[in-house]
């Protein structure tokens, strides 16, 4: 038996996991969405486009 899920469903879940739960489950995340290696590749070399937002001012939000 198949049961079937929607996105809404996930994000109502992944909000009752304690904070320890939600670090797993981001950890498995891309292995779990079968990114590609191509993808990953493509995300390593934009990270460095962000480094603007690594800033005192932005700090506050580093935890979120």
């Amino acid at each position: 038996m198949s049961i079937k899920l929607s996105i809404k469903d996930v994000e109502e879940s992944i909000e009752h996991f304690s904070k320890q739960e939600q670090q797993q489950i981001l950890s498995k995340l891309l292995s779990t969405l079968k990114v590609s290696k191509e993808d990953l590749a493509l995300l390593k070399v934009a990270e460095s486009s962000f480094g603007f937002w690594d800033n005192p001012e932005d700090s506050i939000y580093d935890n979120l």
